[in-house]
């Protein structure tokens, strides 16, 4: 009797955990259905800046900020990059790029809240639903890439991907399975998710023997984000690695496996400092800067 209790709950535990996994697949985009576009303040003249707010066929929703050079009328099609980058930054990482820059940017809000705030247990029992959400970001940065090629004023051949510290993952997925994307630069980020999640879990997880088993579990459920297992497909488009020495969130080693996962043409800037913040202004703008003028040369004009 006791040995079928014991089997019958073994069963049930087994059904529960095959359901809970199964519920956090992939969420599903479809394919870009409508764009719905507002005027936002532009804080230069040299550019404006657009909300757009793109619906998919399965009804799903992808808010991004656009920027696109202030000229009545273009001669020639521009180049096109799609960001992602922290969590909250879809406006302010347009607003980043130098003024001058003569592309058009569209800057991705992530399609999931932050569920850093939440209790432990509302995050176990959301973390399906969370694990849904996020392995689907790759899919959102697709429809947000469909969006900008399906302009008048963007060239289809010059598409380039930008992912900063957390959207790192989600950029290179994205990247390594579409081949509409020419150029990617990889900024503050790195491979082994693991490592980069005990590094960054020191207020959810106080305890240092927690804290690598759960970085570990966060990892495996995240696995099919892993950059070191995407950013190899990548080639043989040039990838841009991006670290800083001092970063305290991306560990530099993961930095360097992020840079040896990549193939050829690849290449790697350092930069001193920490991990780059909206107040540290300067750091902001020096990575930034050298992102995009790297983005620039390698998708120069084609005939």
């Amino acid at each position: 009797m006791r040995r079928a209790v014991v089997a019958a709950l073994v069963g049930v535990l087994a059904v529960a955990t095959g359901w809970w996994l199964w519920s956090g697949r992939p969420a599903r985009y479809g394919e870009l259905a409508r764009a719905a576009v507002t005027d936002d303040a532009a804080p230069a003249p040299s550019y404006r800046l657009q909300r757009v707010v793109l619906t998919t066929s399965t009804g799903r929703q992808v808010s991004c900020e656009l920027r696109v050079p202030a000229r009545e009328a273009v001669a020639d099609l521009l180049l096109g990059v799609v960001v992602l980058g922290g969590i909250g930054t879809g406006r302010r990482a347009a607003t980043l790029v130098a003024p001058d820059f003569g592309g058009v940017v569209l800057s991705c809000d992530y399609p999931w809240r932050d569920p850093s705030t939440l209790s432990p247990l509302r995050f176990i029992v959301a973390l399906p639903a969370i694990r849904r959400e996020v392995l689907g970001t790759p899919e959102a940065l697709r429809i947000g890439a469909s969006y900008l090629l399906s302009r008048p004023d963007v060239d289809r051949a010059r598409l380039a991907a930008v992912g900063a510290s957390l959207g790192v993952p989600a950029v290179s997925a994205w990247a390594s399975r579409d081949g509409r994307v020419a150029a990617v630069a990889l900024v503050m980020g790195g491979a082994d998710l693991a490592e980069i999640f005990a590094a960054n879990l020191g207020g959810q997880v106080r305890s240092p023997a927690l804290r690598r088993p759960v970085a570990a579990l966060l990892a495996q459920l995240l696995r099919p984000l892993e950059p070191a297992r995407t950013v190899g497909r990548i080639a043989p488009r040039p990838v841009l690695i991006v670290g800083a020495l001092g970063d305290e969130r991306i560990p530099r080693r993961s930095t360097a496996l992020l840079y040896a996962a990549a193939r050829e043409p690849k290449g790697i800037q350092w930069f001193t400092g920490r991990h780059m913040l909206p107040r540290d202004t300067t750091l902001l703008k020096a990575v930034t800067d050298s992102t995009f003028a790297w983005v620039s040369r390698h998708l120069v004009s084609r005939p």
